[in-house]
């Protein structure tokens, strides 16, 4: 037959207490907790599921009826702008071709400095040019500046 020790049995009994009451202490309520907001986190979720659905619904009717405008608008807008825009491209071609003749004017004048001011050192350095010759032939002391200046200016 089964022979029972009380003593094992009442050690039994107090090792469940322990164990029940360390599960109760440190685990059951925050297992709880965790679990209860655990459940409030599903019923957000649920809520907003509904509430995005119904949003996007709404937005999709808004985008249907906006794109509808937006075309009649634009059909409006594209007739309105050909004979806006016919008026500005002649306006604008007419600007064009007077800035196009007042930038061809300037360059002009531009390369006229240019011309005269790549003469004006041509100029000087023939005459250092002669200057320097006329030394070597001649010797130092020798040289006439004056008569050479004069002389390259008669040749224009």
């Amino acid at each position: 037959m089964l022979q029972l020790d009380i003593f094992v049995v009442l050690a039994q009994l107090v090792n469940f207490w322990i164990l029940y009451y360390i599960f109760k202490t440190f685990v059951a309520d925050k297992l709880n907790a965790k679990m209860l907001e655990r459940e409030a986190q599903l019923e957000k979720l649920n809520t907003a599921e509904d509430h995005y659905e119904q949003k996007m619904s709404l937005a999709a009717q808004q985008k249907d009826e906006m794109l509808d405008q937006a075309r009649q608008t634009t059909a409006t807008l594209m007739k309105e702008s050909e004979a806006i825009s016919r008026e500005k491209a002649n306006t604008i071609i007419k600007h064009a071709n007077r800035q196009a003749l007042a930038i061809l004017d300037g360059g002009k004048r531009e390369l006229e400095k240019e011309r005269l001011t790549m003469l004006a050192q041509m100029k000087e350095h023939i005459v250092d040019v002669s200057l320097r010759l006329n030394e070597k032939m001649f010797g130092p002391g020798k040289t006439n500046k004056e008569f050479i200046e004069a002389e390259i200016a008669k040749m224009k």
